[in-house]
């Protein structure tokens, strides 16, 4: 009875496991609770990443909520590790035709009938394939009117793309090497060259590429646009310019080149331009589909079709995945100014770079300002810039790195309060991030301090209000007000 007794009493841990969220995730999945089945697929693939049934699921559920890219991704994954779970190329073939990506929905779907004779999904990959040729245009079965030069660059420049898109820089560095030994003129693949070594962070190399490029060929279109893109996004302006203004002479006559500088109009404010090049590309051929669909989408808006603004945003959205808001509803807020980010992320001044690293976490742009910035580099960063741009996902238990999160929550509460990073607010902002690094030096230890106080006497020493009206604002006692408004006076 004593041994029963003691066993009764036992209590058994649970320990939940793969098999266990995945159930979990199918019961949501089929009550058409996609959220919540996302949450537990994602679990169950964190505890069994290697088992295709759960990857593959984790992909259909990403597919149900528009987040097509995302699902190819983890079926590629799928195919790599196990090759002959053969319904993950109907899966993909479906994806690709949400994206209007029908040349590659073709040749998944036929990939799949090809392996598949008589498989679950045979008969609605013949019916994906028999509507795609009844609704797509002839341009998606490659019958165009491009050139045989421009056919043979999209087709090279897929194929870097394909070896990119794996992370196989060293690969497709070697392929375009041996393309340049092979034609010293072949200017595309110094080009993509280029390109890699931006990736790689390797900048003064893709720089001394481009340059080489148009000593040897001056005016070349591409080597040009790439130097605009490295000029802007490192926020030399006077150089972007110039290079804008050579770019202006052409008139390109590929698809991919008038998306090209389509987009680089549009960066620049040329939106009529920008629009009249938009106009002429082949909607089937574009190299860029994220980058396309959001500067269509800015253009569309600065040209007053807001309606066409926001059609093009949510392709954009439907891409990519991420909860985005339309990034140019608010133009008087910093971080949506992307110059003034860039700008901020050039300064050589520790406490404005700081900014516009905060600007950039805040950034309703951050497409255009990380994803399509391939010069985008954190090499010279230090401890605090990486903690704010992580948003403090791994903060480590040290009052340095305390001190950091709260001058950030403390912007958090200017944001909050309607007192956003503008012109008129940007010193204030820079004032905190300098005001943390000095708290540090002064060994003023933030943990210990009344975060509203401190954030409210800032916006009192700034004259945002009286005493009494910034102390009601934080709901803080004007003593306390004073009282913090005196610490910060050392500083």
């Amino acid at each position: 009875m004593k041994n029963s007794k003691e066993d009764s009493n036992k209590i058994y841990p649970f320990r939940p496991n793969g098999e266990f969220y995945f159930q979990r995730g199918i019961e949501a999945f089929r009550n058409q609770e996609m959220p919540e089945a996302l949450r537990y697929l994602e679990r169950a693939a964190f505890f069994e990443p290697d088992e295709p049934v759960i990857m593959c699921q984790l992909a259909i559920c990403y597919t149900e909520l528009g987040q097509f890219d995302k699902s190819n991704q983890i079926l590629r994954r799928v195919l790599d590790e196990a090759d002959d779970i053969h319904y993950c190329y109907y899966f993909m073939a479906n994806n690709y035709a949400y994206m209007k990506e029908f040349k590659q929905a073709l040749q998944h779907a036929n990939k799949y009938l090809a392996l598949v004779s008589e498989g679950e999904y045979v008969e609605e990959a013949k019916d994906l394939i028999q509507l795609i040729m009844e609704e797509a245009p002839l341009a998606s079965f490659g019958v165009s009117d491009m050139s045989e030069i421009e056919k043979a660059s999209f087709a090279f420049k897929a194929k870097v793309d394909e070896l990119v898109s794996e992370d196989k820089l060293d690969e497709v560095s070697q392929f375009l090497i041996a393309e340049i030994q092979d034609n010293p003129t072949f200017w595309q693949a110094y080009i993509e060259l280029a390109g890699i070594r931006f990736k790689e962070e390797r900048f003064a190399e893709g720089l001394a590429i481009l340059e080489d490029v148009l000593a040897r060929d001056p005016g070349n279109f591409m080597a040009l646009c790439e130097l605009y893109l490295y000029a802007y996004y490192q926020a030399e302006w006077e150089q972007a310019d110039a290079v804008l203004k050579e770019l202006g002479k052409v008139e390109p006559f590929m698809s991919s080149q008038r998306e090209k500088l389509a987009r680089i109009c549009a960066m620049s404010g040329d939106y009529e331009h920008a629009d009249h090049l938009f106009a002429k590309v082949d909607q089937l051929e574009i190299l860029d589909r994220y980058a396309y669909y959001y500067y269509q989408a800015e253009t569309a808006f600065f040209l007053g079709r807001l309606d066409e603004a926001r059609d093009f945003w949510q392709h954009f959205k439907q891409i990519d995945g991420e909860e985005l808001d339309f990034p140019w509803d608010y133009p008087d807020l910093l971080a949506n100014d992307e110059r003034a980010v860039l700008e901020k992320l050039a300064s050589d001044d520790q406490a404005e770079h700081l900014f516009g690293v905060y600007l950039l976490t805040v950034s309703d742009k951050q497409p255009a300002l990380i994803m399509f910035n391939d010069y985008f580099d954190m090499t010279g960063w230090d401890f605090f810039e990486h903690l704010i741009f992580s948003e403090f996902e791994f903060l480590p238990d040290s009052r340095d790195a305390a001190n950091c999160n709260a001058a950030v929550a403390i912007l958090g509460r200017f944001e909050e309060l309607d007192f956003p990073a503008k012109v008129e607010t940007a010193s204030m902002y820079v004032f905190v991030l300098d005001f943390m690094k000095r708290s540090i030096d002064q060994k003023y230890d933030l943990r210990m301090k009344n975060l509203d106080g401190v954030a409210a006497a800032i916006l009192y020493r700034y004259k945002f209000g009286t005493q009494k009206v910034v102390a009601d604002l934080f709901d803080i006692s004007v003593a306390t007000l004073r009282k913090y408004t005196l610490e910060i006076e050392n500083f």
